[in-house]
C-alpha cells in the first residue's frame, strides 16, 4: 500500500472516532450553553490560562522520544516514571500558585478550582506512555475508541452536573473524568503497568531525551502565551463575562486544530518516520498532506467566515451573539493555523528541534505584542491584530524559515502552493474589515474553485478512500 494510501487509511480510522468525539463536544456546547453562562464559562477560562500552560510541560516531548526511539520496554517504564514524577511536580506547582493565581485576577473563589484542576497532571501523567506507545504501532482504532468513549462519558456528566446546578465544577471535574478513564483503556491494550525503579532509570531516561524535551518545552511555553496571551490579557483588563465570550470563539479555533491539526499530528509523525526509514521522499508526501488539510479546513473556516450570525443564534442563543464578531477572524486563522502547525512535526521528525524553539520564538514575540496592542482599544480589536499578525507576519516567517530554509521545498514550490492562499487570505481579511459581505462570498467561492481546480487528485483519492471505507466493510 502506497504512503498515502497508508495515510489516509490512518487518518479515516482515527478521524472517523475523532469527528465523532468533537461533534458529540460540539452537541453538548449547545445544551451547556443553555445551563451555563458566559461568565460561568469565564471563571474556569481565568484558571486555565494558567493550568494550560503547566500542561505544555506534562508531555514535554516524551511521545516523541517513545515514537522516535528504538528502545524497549524497559525505556518505555522508565520513562513512564519520569512522567509521573514531572505529573507530581506540575501538580505541586499548580497548588502552589493557586493563591497567586486568585491574587492576580483579584477573586479569591478561584483557589480551591485550581486546586482540583491540578490533580490533572497526575492522571494524565500515566496516559502518556501508553499512548506513544499505541500511536507507534499505528494503533489508532484503539486509540479512536478509547478516546470516544473517554469524551462520552465526560460530556455525559458535564450536562448532568451542569443539570443540577454545579455551575463551573460542570467544565472541572468531568475532565478529569476524561483523564482517569482514557488511562484505563490504553493501559488495558499497553499492559506497561507502573512500578517505582530507581531514581538512575529516570535520571538516565531523561539524559538520553534532555535536547528534545529541552527544546520542546521551550518552544510550547513560548508558543503558549503567543496563542493565550490575549485570554490572560482579557481576563485581567475585560471582565469574565468578555472572557467567556472570546473564550467561546477561540474554542472554534481548538477545535479546528484538535479536529485537523491534533489528528493529522498524530498519524503524521509516526508515519513520515516509517517513509523516512524506507527511503521515501517525505517532502512530496508532506505537502500532498498539507493539500488534504486545505481541504478539510475549508468547509469550518467558511462556516465562520460567511454566516457567524446564523451560527452563533442556532447553536448558543442570543446570551452569545456577541461571538458572532470574533468568529469571521477565527476562520481565517483556522484556514492557516491549521496547516502551519504541522511543521513542527517536521522540524522533529528532521532533529531540528532547536531551529523549531528558535522560529516559536520569534513569532511568540511578534503576536504578543500583536495581541498587547489590540488590548488597548476591545476585545474585538484583539482578535483582528492576531488575525492581521499571523496571516502577513507569521506566515512569512514560517514559509522561509521552515519550508525553505530547513525543509528544503523550493521557491517556486511554495509560490505554486500558498500565494494563492495567502493572496484570497489577505483580501478576505480587507474585506470582513471593510463590512463587505458580498466581495466576502465571492472571495469564498474563488478559494473554493482554487481548491478544487489545485488539489483536485486529492479530491479524487480521498474519495475513492471514503467510497473504499465506508461504501462497504467498516473494517480496517
Amino acid at each position: 500500500m502506497s504512503f498515502k494510501k497508508s495515510l489516509l487509511k490512518n487518518i479515516l480510522t482515527l478521524g472517523g472516532y475523532n469527528y465523532v468525539s468533537q461533534i458529540a463536544v460540539f452537541l453538548s456546547s449547545i445544551i451547556l450553553s443553555r445551563l451555563l453562562l458566559p461568565e460561568e464559562y469565564g471563571f474556569v477560562a481565568l484558571i486555565t490560562v494558567f493550568t494550560g500552560f503547566v500542561t505544555v510541560f506534562a508531555d514535554a516531548g516524551l511521545s516523541f522520544a517513545i515514537i522516535r526511539s528504538d528502545y524497549g520496554r524497559t525505556y518505555h517504564k522508565a520513562i513512564n516514571n519520569l512522567s509521573f514524577y514531572i505529573g507530581v511536580l506540575l501538580f505541586a506547582i499548580t497548588v502552589i500558585l493557586a493563591y497567586p493565581i486568585a491574587y492576580f485576577y483579584k477573586d479569591m473563589k478561584l483557589i480551591v478550582p485550581t486546586i482540583v484542576m491540578s490533580t490533572i497532571f497526575i492522571f494524565g501523567a500515566f496516559t502518556i506512555v501508553p499512548g506513544a506507545i499505541l500511536t507507534k504501532h499505528l494503533k489508532f482504532n484503539y486509540i479512536g475508541k478509547a478516546r470516544l468513549i473517554s469524551n462520552v462519558i465526560s460530556i455525559l456528566f458535564m450536562i448532568l452536573f451542569a443539570f443540577i446546578g454545579l455551575s463551573y465544577w460542570s467544565l472541572i471535574i468531568p475532565n478529569i473524568l476524561l483523564h482517569i478513564t482514557q488511562y484505563i483503556f490504553f493501559e488495558y491494550k499497553v499492559r506497561i503497568g507502573f512500578k517505582f525503579y530507581k531514581l538512575s532509570y529516570p535520571i538516565i531516561a531523561y539524559r538520553k531525551t534532555k535536547i528534545l524535551i529541552t527544546n520542546i518545552s521551550s518552544f510550547n511555553t513560548i508558543n503558549y502565551w503567543a496563542r493565550n496571551s490575549d485570554n490572560l490579557i482579557i481576563g485581567k483588563v475585560y471582565s469574565s463575562y468578555d472572557l467567556g465570550i472570546y473564550n467561546r470563539a477561540y474554542k472554534m479555533l481548538s477545535l479546528a486544530h484538535s479536529l485537523i491539526s491534533g489528528l493529522f499530528g498524530t498519524v503524521l509523525y509516526p508515519s513520515l518516520k516509517k517513509l523516512r526509514s524506507d527511503g521515501g521522499n517525505i517532502n512530496k508526501e508532506y505537502n500532498n498532506i498539507l493539500g488534504i488539510i486545505s481541504i478539510i479546513n475549508f468547509p469550518i473556516g467558511a462556516i465562520l467566515i460567511l454566516i457567524p450570525d446564523y451560527f452563533v443564534r442556532i447553536l448558543w442563543g442570543n446570551n452569545w451573539l456577541l461571538v458572532a464578531d470574533l468568529l469571521p477572524y477565527f476562520g481565517l486563522l483556522i484556514i492557516f493555523q491549521t496547516l502551519i502547525t504541522t511543521t513542527g512535526h517536521m522540524f522533529i521528525l528532521l532533529e531540528r528541534e532547536k531551529t523549531f524553539m528558535q522560529v516559536g520564538v520569534i513569532s511568540a514575540i511578534i503576536m504578543v505584542l500583536a495581541i498587547i496592542f489590540g488590548a488597548f482599544f476591545s476585545v474585538k480589536l484583539i482578535a483582528i491584530s492576531y488575525t492581521i499578525t499571523y496571516l502577513l507576519v507569521i506566515v512569512p516567517i514560517y514559509l522561509y524559515f521552515a519550508m525553505i530554509k530547513t525543509f528544503g521545498f523550493t521557491i517556486p514550490n511554495i509560490l505554486n502552493f500558498w500565494m494563492p492562499k495567502i493572496v484570497i487570505g489577505v483580501s478576505i481579511l480587507v474585506a470582513e474589515l471593510a463590512d463587505q459581505q458580498f466581495i466576502i462570498f465571492g472571495l469564498m467561492f474563488l478559494y473554493a474553485i482554487h481548491l478544487i481546480y489545485f488539489q483536485r487528485n486529492d479530491f479524487m483519492k480521498m474519495k475513492q478512500m471514503l467510497v473504499q471505507k465506508f461504501g462497504g466493510s467498516f473494517q480496517i
